[in-house]
């Protein structure tokens, strides 16, 4: 049963003084931070406090089973999560002044975000790596891929050369400041990644990019730090299970490869003779090494 909503929260303390709020970072609500950092917005106005987290359609799953039960643990709130047409996005809205205000004392802002979003300074301070990884978590589960690239070069197997086996983790936004915050995170935890920046092709501002490439650090990351989003995970699984995952899946089509329902070559013109270890080597030995450290991978 739900405590009323005046409860005092035991997951997070703070002082209210409303202006001048202080809040004690937990890795529950740092998960929280990333998540509206990717898919957030918050308004203050007359009419009073509104905060809206919503993603795309494909992404019921993930908030019906995660982000929803998440948020209602963290501020003590009951949500009731709907389908934003108009927007094409899936998500809720509350109302609650408490919560706007503490996640405004985290450090973000009311109104327009996109290129002004940063790491809460709390977070990027942090010696804790529950609350360094669950922010990580939040930010690419909503904005971050992951996706897989044919192999290019000389002495790689055929199936690396015609399927998409090569795994990209990868993070993108408009704020220089978002992004050089979760480069900081990922050199304090240890990863290997590339930094870069680019120009859309339609009118807008520049896209930043941080970007981890290849089998070792996406399965570090996966044991450590995971996805709760179905759309990547289930893309994780396919690699896992076939060596490869062609390019964009749908969501329906993602669930009929793993049920065995269909083949993931039928997504490819060239056939290739597989072998009987479709994973390669480095990363065959990578999840036999975090296997013996007790270290867990998803199994589904």
């Amino acid at each position: 049963m739900k405590l009323p909503a005046s409860t005092p929260r035991s997951d997070y303390k703070y002082k209210n003084s409303t202006s001048n709020m202080e809040v004690e970072m937990t890795p529950d609500l740092a998960e929280v931070c990333g998540i509206h950092a990717g898919d957030g917005y918050m308004r203050k106005r007359k009419s009073g406090y509104e905060l809206e987290i919503s993603g795309g359609f494909d992404e019921k799953e993930y908030y019906d089973s995660h982000v929803v039960p998440l948020f209602e643990k963290v501020f003590n709130i009951q949500i009731k999560p709907q389908y934003f047409k108009t927007k094409f996005t899936y998500g809720f809205r509350v109302c609650q002044k408490e919560v706007c205000e503490i996640l405004h004392a985290c450090g973000f802002p009311f109104g327009k975000k996109t290129f002004t979003v940063s790491v809460p300074k709390q977070i990027l301070e942090s010696r804790n790596l529950d609350i360094i990884y669950r922010f990580l978590r939040g930010v690419f589960d909503t904005d971050g891929t992951l996706s897989f690239k044919r192999r290019n070069g000389s002495g790689y197997r055929k199936i690396h050369t015609k399927r998409h086996t090569l795994p990209i983790v990868q993070f993108a936004c408009c704020s220089n400041k978002l992004s050089e915050g979760i480069s900081k995170l990922l050199i304090q935890t240890g990863f290997h990644f590339s930094f870069g920046k680019r120009q859309p092709k339609e009118n807008r501002g520049l896209m930043y990019n941080v970007t981890l490439q290849g089998d070792q650090d996406m399965l570090i990351w996966l044991s450590n730090i995971g996805f709760k989003n179905t759309t990547k995970l289930n893309r994780f699984l396919i690699w896992q299970k076939y060596g490869f995952c062609p390019s964009w899946l749908s969501l329906a089509d993602q669930k009929r490869i793993l049920a065995e329902e269909i083949d993931p070559n039928t997504f490819y013109k060239s056939k290739v003779d597989f072998p009987e270890k479709p994973l390669n080597g480095i990363a065959l030995r990578q999840l036999a090494r975090i296997k013996s450290l007790g270290m867990q991978i998803p199994k589904d």
